[in-house]
């Protein structure tokens, strides 16, 4: 795998949010994003047949699988978006938790773009 790795990554950049509570009663929250971290990922695209049994009830126009190595977990979990070719994606969610599988040194994710 670590020569896989080698061979055949590129560069993401990964953006952090920072959430402020603007409004106590309503509950606004109001999203600032930082400066972009590069990481190297491998980076596939997904069938659309797969899309419907990995991440039932997402609805997106493109989905990727990205494969990072674990020493840059916390970034992924505090990831608000990640761009890839100047595209951004966002991780895929369920009840507020990124959902991801850790293949020994490796860490396996999906993100997909939503139509805005």
């Amino acid at each position: 795998m670590e020569k896989l790795f080698r061979n055949h990554c590129q560069k993401i950049r990964v953006y952090l949010g920072l959430e402020k509570e603007t409004d106590p009663f309503s509950h606004d929250v109001e999203t600032t994003m930082l400066n972009p971290l590069p990481i190297k990922a491998i980076v596939s695209d997904v069938a659309f047949a797969k899309i419907q049994w990995a991440m039932p009830g997402i609805v997106a126009d493109k989905v990727k699988e990205i494969i990072i190595e674990k020493k840059y977990e916390n970034l992924l979990l505090q990831s608000s978006k990640i761009e890839i070719n100047s595209e951004f994606y966002q991780g895929w969610r369920q009840n507020g938790k990124l959902q991801y599988r850790q293949e020994g040194l490796y860490i396996r994710a999906y993100i997909y773009f939503k139509k805005s």
